[in-house]
């Protein structure tokens, strides 16, 4: 389990998180929503390691990981999906989606699921001997997806995953999202598909101005047009 208590946050001069509050149980999803410019992103950086949090704690099955490194966090089984496809440029894209399995260490279970992973993104088995640095961003993306996916992390951080992917693409990508939390993974997302991605969510989060302005179960929001007029501004 995932624990934010408290959380400040931002950039040098820059604060953007007050007084986060929240929990990624295994196997629910979490939806973030909010405007651009509300902290999702630096949210997820903070939980991930990459910005280090000015107040509050963090832990991760217990432990706190306040000050512990990425990779760090990544290979005790947190991971990060963050847009801007982090992939690493100069491996092929063979190469890059067999790092997921050296994570986890390579069993047959995570040879089935690269199978997975290449029939969601066929292009991915097409360009497998090509640099990740030579793929259009939504390729690169796609990549970033199916490493994620192979190495299997307790707990999941994926931002605006369907940035830069076909719109055919989302429905899938999602419901991929709710098949592996259903094998255990808590997922904490930020989607711009907020209709596409709310039925498969379990709670969600609405931020505003680096603070959570509402924390509900999913089916609350999706039943109640008053909430979605009042917190998303549509009707």
């Amino acid at each position: 389990m995932l624990e934010v208590k408290n959380i400040a946050s931002g950039y040098a001069r820059l604060p953007v998180l007050r007084d986060i509050n929240l929990e990624v149980r295994k196997g629910e999803i979490i939806l973030v929503l909010g405007a651009n410019g509300a902290g999702k992103t630096t949210l997820l950086k903070t939980i991930a390691g990459f910005l280090r949090p000015t107040a509050g704690q963090i832990t991760h099955d217990g432990a706190s990981i306040v000050g512990r490194a990425p990779e760090e966090n990544a290979r005790r089984g947190l991971r990060l999906v963050l847009e801007g496809h982090r992939v690493f440029p100069d491996l092929s894209v063979a190469q890059n989606m067999r790092l997921g399995r050296i994570a986890r260490g390579a069993r047959k279970r995570d040879e089935d699921r690269a199978e997975q992973a290449l029939d969601l993104f066929p292009i991915l088995r097409d360009k497998s001997d090509m640099a990740a640095r030579d793929l259009s961003g939504g390729q690169q993306q796609m990549l970033a997806l199916a490493q994620a996916f192979i190495a299997r992390p307790g707990i999941l951080l994926c931002d605006e995953l369907s940035l830069g992917l076909a719109q055919s693409l989302i429905p899938p990508i999602l419901k991929l999202m709710r098949d592996w939390a259903n094998e255990g993974t808590g997922i904490l997302l930020v989607e711009q598909y907020a209709d596409l991605a709310l039925p498969l969510a379990d709670r969600v989060i609405v931020m505003r101005g680096g603070e959570i302005i509402l924390s509900c179960e999913a089916h609350e929001l999706s039943s109640s047009s008053q909430l979605r007029e009042a917190y998303l501004g549509v009707s």
